[in-house]
């Protein structure tokens, strides 16, 4: 139903504006890391929020030239990408204060001195174990009137927190086919939700549905990510 095009001809008519949200859900293996790492060059500051004790996507990153920090002090002003990855400790309970006061610090960083993009690519996580939905939220609408930009990940639509779909410039969903994630999908507007859903269930493993959803030339496109 929607027109499909190629991964490098999608990469071209792609245009992100700085303090335009972005939502990808994606399972895992699914080529999401893939995307993420293709549009980071599009923003000029990043904070990815790894949340994750050992990750490959991390290695990834950092082998891409992010620095590692495990505290938001540690961040000079000549940082332009950074993986803000606090330690893990022995303790459940300890780890995830510590994840929550960094992450906490990250986005008040932000929404003081605007201008940069973050990176929660497990909102669910930061949302829910973190205790992190009200900040979220706020952040999900705040931040494009300081002309900064989150980008918020999750495994499945209906794992996200309600205010992300609404307020995504951007969106890009992989296969589903579960009622939950179709409710969902009503919080993007200007959409046929259930002719998104049913193109959606056609996907295959690396194919993605894209949305534009906002502004007069809003679009549709489906396509694939190239995998290196």
């Amino acid at each position: 139903m929607y027109e499909k095009i190629p991964w490098d001809e999608f990469k071209r008519r792609f245009r992100w504006k700085q303090g335009e949200h972005v939502t990808a859900c994606a399972p895992t293996g699914s080529g999401k890391t893939t995307l993420f790492s293709e549009l980071m060059p599009y923003r000029g500051y990043n904070i990815m929020f790894g949340t994750k004790k050992r990750d490959k996507t991390y290695d990834k990153i950092l082998k891409a030239g992010f620095k590692r920090v495990q505290a938001i002090e540690e961040i000079k002003p000549w940082d332009r990408n950074v993986l803000l990855w606090p330690k893990h400790t022995s303790d459940i309970t300890e780890t995830k204060a510590i994840q929550r006061n960094e992450f906490r610090k990250a986005m008040n960083m932000v929404m003081n001195q605007g201008s940069w993009t973050l990176w929660a690519d497990e909102s669910k996580y930061m949302a829910e174990m973190l205790s992190l939905s009200k900040e979220l939220t706020f952040m999900m609408e705040q931040l494009r009137s300081i002309n900064a930009t989150i980008i918020c990940g999750a495994q499945r639509p209906a794992w996200l927190p309600r205010s992300v779909l609404a307020n995504s410039s951007h969106v890009f969903l992989w296969k589903a086919t579960d009622a939950e994630d179709a409710k969902r999908l009503a919080d993007i507007g200007g959409i046929d939700k259930k002719a998104v859903l049913d193109e959606m269930k056609t996907l295959g493993k690396y194919e993605f549905l894209y949305i534009h959803t906002r502004g007069t030339d809003s679009k549709i496109y489906r396509s694939q990510v190239e995998r290196n």
